[in-house]
């Protein structure tokens, strides 16, 4: 294996990989009611990462307490229709550019993972939509928490905190990267992904 900066890499998805972090986002003002774009808005600010199972019961009860009409509002419901317009936005998203090119560069010095708050079956769908499995060792979606699936790939790979790099687009994922001492690389645009210590530069192709 050539010499890298890492031994581990491990992704995130939506936001990191491919650009449909804002089109998830917006799916949950579809599913819920106009007048509870308060409630929506409220959660997503406190959890932006959480797991539609946690964040959709809570828009429920804020938008309660928030004295707006929830007659007929049921979670489990609300759940389903936005997995499958989620799914439906991600599967139709385009990729970030050089996702491809740094997920097979980093396949090629690296032992390279992804970690998502998508749900585990889903996420695995979506990858071999994009032919990306064969570019990594594993995936793992929710319920896996990503600051877990870290501590669990240090330990499996038998090294030290600073040879394992997150490279994600929110908190959770620098949250992941902090609470395990690993190094973190931050996409903060479509063109961050370019720039993963000793990927990025060689992946404009």
């Amino acid at each position: 294996m050539p010499s890298t900066l890492f031994d581990v890499i491990v992704f995130d998805f939506d936001g990191t990989l491919v650009s449909s972090a804002a089109a998830k986002r917006q799916a949950f003002f579809e599913v819920f009611p106009a007048h509870c774009a308060p409630a929506v808005d409220a959660v997503l600010a406190r959890d932006p990462d959480g797991s539609r199972h946690k964040v959709i019961p809570e828009m429920i009860t804020e938008a309660a307490r928030l004295r707006l009409e929830v007659t007929g509002l049921e979670a489990r419901d609300l759940v389903a229709a936005y997995t499958a317009r989620s799914a439906s936005a991600v599967a139709a998203a385009q990729a970030m550019p050089g996702a491809t090119a740094v997920l097979e560069r980093a396949a090629a010095q690296t032992a390279t993972y992804i970690a998502s708050t998508t749900p585990h079956d889903e996420l695995q769908d979506l990858l071999a939509r994009r032919g990306w499995h064969r570019l990594v060792r594993g995936a793992f979606g929710f319920p896996h928490r990503k600051a877990d699936v870290v501590a669990m790939l240090l330990a499996r790979h038998r090294i030290a905190a600073p040879r394992l790099l997150v490279v994600g687009d929110a908190s959770g994922d620098r949250e992941a990267a902090q609470l395990n001492g690993c190094a973190f690389h931050h996409i903060e645009g479509p063109h961050s992904l370019l720039r993963v210590p000793g990927l990025g530069d060689e992946a404009h192709v």
